[in-house]
């Protein structure tokens, strides 16, 4: 009898002296995480595709993806994660553009559905990169943002409207992503 009245007492000392379990990541930061690697990594097997082709027009702002790309690498690095995404997303977008501007494709080629009338696609394309454009000038001046690889991409992007809207509108985006990534939201 005495010693059933001992086993909870003992018990209680033991679990009293266990060690606080150690905080983990919360599953919402754990995703945060993975996609900013994801996206890194992305970011880089594009440069490196890039790379192995040899194209006939390299324009000013490639340099740009690669100074993003690096800045993306250190975000994670310092566990910024949500920089690191948004950052690895602009520079991917700029690798992109350019590989549209030679004529290239980078991943899947989407499949386009069969229409008769080419000029309504380019029209939907032209007005999509007129929004993204006008979205980034909203939003640069909006929030006061002097970032001058957003400033080139802008112009750049401006440049491109008319001639090819599908590369206007990846380096809108580009700028996007990289007004996000200083916003930190």
């Amino acid at each position: 009898m005495k010693q059933l009245l001992w086993m909870p007492l003992v018990l209680g000392l033991a679990l009293a002296q266990t060690p606080p379990p150690t905080p983990t990541q919360s599953p919402t930061q754990q995703r945060l995480v993975q996609q900013a690697t994801q996206g890194v990594a992305k970011a880089q097997a594009t440069k490196s595709y890039l790379e192995g082709l040899r194209l006939s027009n390299i324009p000013a702002w490639l340099s740009q993806g690669d100074a993003l790309l690096t800045q993306a690498q250190s975000d994670l690095q310092a566990q910024r994660y949500f920089a690191a995404r948004e950052r690895a997303d602009a520079a991917k977008k700029v690798y992109q553009a350019t590989l549209l501007l030679n004529g290239q494709t980078y991943g899947r080629s989407k499949r386009e559905p069969s229409t008769p009338d080419r000029s309504a696609k380019q029209a939907y394309q032209a007005q999509r990169a007129q929004q993204r454009v006008q979205r980034l000038e909203a939003e640069l001046a909006y929030y006061r943002n002097n970032n001058p690889a957003v400033r080139n991409l802008l112009s750049a992007a401006k440049g491109f409207q008319t001639s090819q809207p599908e590369v206007a509108r990846m380096l809108a985006e580009a700028g996007l992503d990289i007004i996000k990534a200083d916003r930190g939201f």
